[in-house]
């Protein structure tokens, strides 16, 4: 199964044919205050590159959650769609291309301990799955969401949400991930990891408002 999301034949959706030749993107919130209401993103290749800039859509009544991905030169490639804005357990997030067509989904596991997630094609298999901190794991340090194959037998990469030091942590909600992934990865599947990162961030930026409230 493991070889199956392997690329080997250099295919990528329109917009995503950057993600062919790197093996990690580091992730920043753009947020410009505190009152700023949605959340912004630019995501570096591991060359230091923009390449991609992401901003959540809200509206009252409308989706749960609703994101856009943008290349650097401003056409959409992604698209991150939450349907439900009213019941908290539905966590299966829908991830299109440009085009309209899915790329599959990412499903939130609902445990005690950790927070995990599934990585699914278009026909609900299960391609990755990708396994976070348990309880007290990543406590004033970096929070690393280990990536797994489908059967949890060989881990395929890292997304890590990065410790910024006490002061920052407390007084700025600019969070900044890494995702590390195979070069030979499916274009596809590095995509659905960059969508589980901003997905993560997503639940966790929930929770603060949820907490401030």
């Amino acid at each position: 199964m493991l070889q199956d999301i392997m690329a080997r034949v250099p295919v990528a959706p329109p917009g995503l044919e950057y993600l062919l030749r790197v093996n990690g993107l580091l992730m920043k919130q753009t947020r410009v205050s505190t009152f700023q209401s949605y959340t912004t993103y630019d995501l570096f290749g591991t060359d230091g590159q923009l390449a991609y800039q992401a901003t959540e859509q809200r509206e009252c009544c409308g989706p749960r959650m609703d994101l856009k991905v943008n290349n650097a030169q401003g056409n959409n490639v992604l698209n991150l769609f939450l349907p439900s804005n009213f019941c908290d357990w539905d966590t299966k997030l829908q991830v299109f291309c440009s085009t309209g067509e899915l790329l599959g989904y990412i499903y939130k596991e609902w445990t005690s301990f950790s927070i995990k997630f599934d990585i699914l094609d278009p026909s609900g298999l299960v391609c990755l799955k990708v396994k976070g901190p348990g309880w007290g794991e990543g406590f004033m340090s970096d929070q690393e969401f280990k990536v797994l194959s489908s059967d949890k037998t060989t881990q395929v990469g890292v997304i890590t949400r990065v410790w910024r030091g006490l002061r920052k942590e407390m007084f700025s909600m600019k969070d900044n991930y890494t995702i590390n992934f195979p070069m030979d990865l499916n274009v596809s599947m590095k995509a659905m990891l960059m969508a589980c990162t901003l997905f993560i961030d997503f639940l966790e930026e929930e929770r603060r408002r949820k907490n401030n409230s």
